[in-house]
């Protein structure tokens, strides 16, 4: 205090100049006189007068195990004496006693090494354990006046303590203590040293905490009892619970664990109560009054050790407090003390317990050591450090291993206390754990070990982590974790022939963390009722409602109904939307899948799209049977035949395409529709486009001088030269699919877009490859819309230009159309926009470039004759107007025409002898029809009506040998 005095006095004085630099050497110097003073407490622990009654037993050996157990349930602080005798814990020390006893009996384990061992009474206080820790390093470990770790160790003087200065045995650890929080301070301790603790009781520790690497437990950590607890609950949909955890100094059952586990099964908790300190019966008689008041809670989980947790239901039984359903976890439910209760009150109890195992070779050498057949210096000493006697006194009253009554004197239901001792397997486990640890590390065989000298201890710890053996119950031990993994059992206490008893209903397995339910019924309330009362557990709403809580303290609800959309199966406060591709069902208390919505072929729509595109395959079936039949006619000849075939064909590929789009949409028909589309829109465009340009260059006057002078080529070689052209043009289109297939494949996604509907979707993510074709088929049909617009005005016979326009215009208007349209739409809709654009732009081509030629072939053969396309071309007069001149050509026109002024209309122009118009007719006699047009130009002089008749012939005579030629449509 006057060192702390000062050091406040200066730091206030020079807190101005020095202030952060002040600050640090204080907090260093708190820091230093904390550690002194707990260096100083640690030692005068150690130098105090021994405990009052604290037992304390031990036997000589070469190693030497210590055990740290409860042989008293109570330390009294102010009078620093253990008091109340533990009847589990004497079943500790005896099962210890009796574990190195048989030990040492064994010819195998350890031939040539005798255990001894070295007990201290914990009286289950933290404070009193940590005396007798150090009091066992201090005996067993050579020390010397200095820091180990975290402690301070001075000089003490051996001969006043009764030691010797002889080599102390080799210390293998210490078995025990029984309280999980002494349990890892104590660890913490022994780590300094190098030593191993070994504890017969459940760990309690979070999955966050570092588990330490010398601390091992022989039972499952106490964090599967609380798993076990929290599926109980939530497996029987348990509501309105009160949590309640009874923690002495020491002591802790870490009930934050069990509250994160029920609140992520959304289980609600009404009440909480941790009870600690130094009042703690004061404070359970409170709690049991409290609830008593609150009818609200139906479901009590009590976590308590032995002592207080019966305290607890005593007092419950004091105030009659029932009609509760209990669950227990702890030493308390594993009391004798437990029958004593009524059954209104404790009946129907849910306990969880490790599981026990009666071992008769322990429960005989106890009856025969209780008989008197034989004498055991160890027990003789526990009996009369306990008892003040030992059994072969006539006047001892030991009950160990007999029955005593419970419920009244009248009662035939009875225990046998020798139930104590089914945990003290546990005990056993650790002893036997350290033994077989010796046995590897001494190399030991069936018959001699290696010398004592040759311990190593760093391999004995290494051993341990490996030990698996078979114990005394034929369970088998290794460790996992650091834990065995020993079942864990849930029992039921039951109220049957007028007593009650525990019935084990089911097994948690800590492997695979499933519990087991036996073919057990259980009884709840008074142990008598197997109905689960309904105010206990949880019920739930109507499908399609959620739970609104009306107060977090009483768990009661009120139903709402979800809204539009969302589904709740009744027992959860929310709401859910389904996720894309779902939808609620009929209650809506789950989604169901949307089966993806697919064109159906018996809707009206469907059949009626299906109808019209069978009559359009139809007539186009008809009309190239017509064009196959007359093939060798005028009108065929003059119509370009290899081209017509050819756009034929692609409109036949537009129809097919056309259906494919009322069938349900797959992979394969998603990569058929794209190929299709991008060959049968550029193959018909371009035929449109060679038609057209080939009339635009009929009437060229400049191109056909040219052409004058290179008849001798043929006319194979001008339909090869259209041929590549439209396929050059067609291959264009598809090369630019292919490109971008490859990066950016189509593929069949489904839409969600849509409430309660899921439509399957040919795409691709990013539209390229689809929309240059479709921006390449609008060049296409712009370029032949505007050259059609220029040849609209030449003769019939030649002209198909205007029905060329209207089908390259039409083209424009369908693409502007569809293409927004399709994409904007979805399912049946989107199917049937698209086969009817598709059909509409196959069926306007065929029907304006087509039929009117099938129309002539039919019924009027009159027309399809030389005569006729003479006679309409005498009534044609080319007037400047109708002539198609490029600029670039006009000095070929003036070469052409001479001086005429082109004004005048030719045939009001002077006419010209007969000589020239028979000399321009002979030049050659199979000259295409430009060429009769350029004669007919060049011979402005002539005769009306000469001039008409030499014109027609040579048409004639070209049209009848000249596939490429134009002809009328009419």
């Amino acid at each position: 205090t006057l060192f702390l005095s000062v050091t406040n006095m200066m730091i206030k004085s020079l807190l101005g100049r020095f202030t952060n630099q002040l600050l640090m050497v204080c907090m260093l110097l708190l820091l230093l006189s904390f550690i002194t003073d707990g260096q100083k407490s640690l030692y005068d622990l150690y130098v105090q007068d021994p405990t009052l009654n604290a037992l304390r037993l031990s036997q000589d050996g070469q190693a030497i195990i210590a055990g740290l157990l409860p042989a008293h349930s109570y330390y009294n602080t102010d009078r620093r004496s253990c008091q109340t005798i533990d009847e589990y814990g004497v079943h500790y020390l005896i099962s210890m006693i009796f574990a190195i006893r048989i030990i040492n009996q064994n010819p195998i384990l350890l031939p040539d090494v005798h255990l001894g061992y070295e007990i201290r009474d914990t009286c289950y206080s933290a404070q009193h354990t940590s005396r007798e820790t150090m009091e066992l390093l201090l005996h067993f470990l050579p020390f010397k006046e200095g820091t180990y770790g975290n402690y301070y160790c001075h000089q003490v003087d051996l001969e006043e303590w009764g030691k010797s200065e002889t080599l102390p045995p080799l210390f293998l650890g210490i078995v025990g203590p029984t309280i999980s929080n002494s349990a890892r301070a104590t660890a913490n301790l022994l780590d300094n040293f190098d030593l191993v603790e070994i504890t017969p009781t459940a760990l309690v520790f979070s999955e966050s905490e570092e588990l330490l690497s010398n601390l091992y437990s022989t039972q499952p950590s106490f964090i599967s009892h609380l798993s076990i607890i929290a599926y109980l609950i939530s497996y029987y949909s348990m509501t309105r619970i009160c949590l309640i955890a009874i923690e002495p100094p020491g002591k802790s059952y870490r009930m934050e664990i069990l509250r994160t586990k029920l609140q992520e099964h959304d289980v609600c908790i009404a009440q909480e109560y941790t009870i600690s300190g130094g009042h703690i019966n004061k404070l359970i008689t409170e709690t049991v009054q409290k609830l008593k008041l609150n009818d609200n809670i139906q479901v009590i989980v009590l976590l308590s050790p032995a002592e207080q947790g019966i305290y607890f239901m005593n007092e419950a039984n004091k105030q009659n407090l029932t009609g509760k359903t209990w669950i227990g976890a702890g030493e308390w439910v594993t009391s004798s003390d437990l029958y004593k209760i009524r059954k209104e009150v404790i009946g129907g109890l849910l306990a969880v317990t490790i599981e026990s195992f009666k071992l008769e070779v322990l429960n005989h050498y106890i009856a025969r050591y209780m008989s008197g057949d034989f004498t055991d210096p160890s027990l003789d000493a526990l009996s009369q450090s306990l008892y003040g006697c030992t059994p072969s006194d006539s006047e001892c009253d030991l009950s160990l291993g007999y029955y005593v009554q419970i419920g009244g004197s009248n009662s035939s239901c009875s225990i046998f206390q020798s139930e104590f001792n089914e945990l003290a397997i546990y005990v056993i486990d650790a002893v036997y754990v350290m033994a077989h640890a010796l046995h590897h590390t001494l190399n030991c065989s069936s018959q001699s070990c290696n010398p004592i000298q040759t311990y190593n201890h760093s391999l004995y710890k290494e051993n341990i982590k490996y030990v698996e053996f078979d114990n005394l119950a034929n369970q088998h031990v290794a460790f996992v974790h650091n834990e065995v993994l020993h079942p864990i059992n849930l029992e039921n206490l039951q109220y049957e022939n007028g007593c009650l008893h525990f019935v084990k209903i089911a097994t948690w397995d800590p492997h695979d963390e499933e519990i087991i339910f036996h073919h057990q019924e259980i009884h709840w309330r008074n142990g008598e009722s197997t109905t689960i009362p309904h105010q206990v557990y949880e019920t739930t709403c109507a499908p399609g409602n959620r739970k609104h809580d009306l107060d977090q303290q009483s768990c009661y609800y009120v139903c709402l109904k979800c809204g539009p959309g969302l589904v709740s199966n009744g027992s959860t406060s929310k709401c859910f939307q389904c996720p894309p591709g779902f939808r609620p069902d009929n209650n809506a208390s789950d989604c169901q899948n949307i089966p993806p919505t697919n064109l159906d072929w018996y809707h009206p729509v469907n059949i009626a799209i299906l109808t019209f595109i069978i009559i359009s395959i139809l007539l186009l079936i008809f009309v190239l049977a017509i064009y196959i039949k007359y093939d060798n006619t005028p009108i065929v000849k003059a119509s370009n035949k290899v081209m017509s075939y050819l756009q034929l064909f692609s409109i036949a590929l537009i129809f097919i395409l056309a259906g494919s789009y009322q069938f349900t949409i797959t992979s394969s028909t998603c990569w058929f529709q794209y190929t299709i589309c991008c060959i049968s829109f550029p193959l018909c465009n371009a035929c449109l486009l060679a038609k057209t340009k080939h009339v635009a260059d009929v009437f060229n006057t400049s191109a056909q001088i040219r052409r004058l002078s290179n008849r001798s080529r043929g006319l194979w070689f001008k339909s090869l030269i259209q041929i590549v052209f439209v396929f050059s043009i067609t291959a264009i289109g598809l090369i630019l699919w292919l490109i971008f297939a490859i990066i950016d494949p189509p593929r069949v996604v489904h839409d969600y877009r849509y409430e309660n509907q899921v439509y399957v979707l040919c795409t691709t993510k990013l539209h390229l490859g689809l929309g240059l074709v479709i921006a390449y088929t609008l060049l296409l049909a712009t370029t032949c819309t505007v050259l059609a617009w220029k040849t609209r005005k030449l003769p019939d016979n030649f002209n198909e230009a205007r029905y060329v326009f209207i089908c390259s215009f039409s083209t424009l208007v369908i693409v502007a159309l569809t293409v927004p349209g399709y994409f904007s739409t979805v399912g049946l809709l989107q199917s049937a926009f698209a086969s009817i654009a598709i059909i509409s732009f196959g069926l306007s081509t065929l029907l304006l470039l087509f039929i009117p030629k099938v129309y002539t072939i039919l019924c009027r053969p009159d027309l399809n004759t030389k005569e006729a396309m003479l006679r309409s071309i005498q009534q044609f007069s080319f007037s400047p107007d109708t002539r198609i001149i490029s600029r670039s050509n006009q000095n070929s026109r003036r070469t052409s025409v001479g001086s005429l002024p082109s004004e005048v209309p030719l045939r009001h122009q002077p006419l010209v002898s007969n000589d020239l118009i028979t000399n321009i007719t002979s030049l050659h006699v199979k000259s295409s029809m430009t060429e009769s047009t350029v004669a007919l130009v060049s011979n402005s002089h002539l005769d009306h009506k000469n001039s008409n008749s030499s014109l027609s012939l040579s048409i004639v005579n070209d049209a009848k040998e000249d596939s490429l030629t134009p002809v009328s449509d009419s």
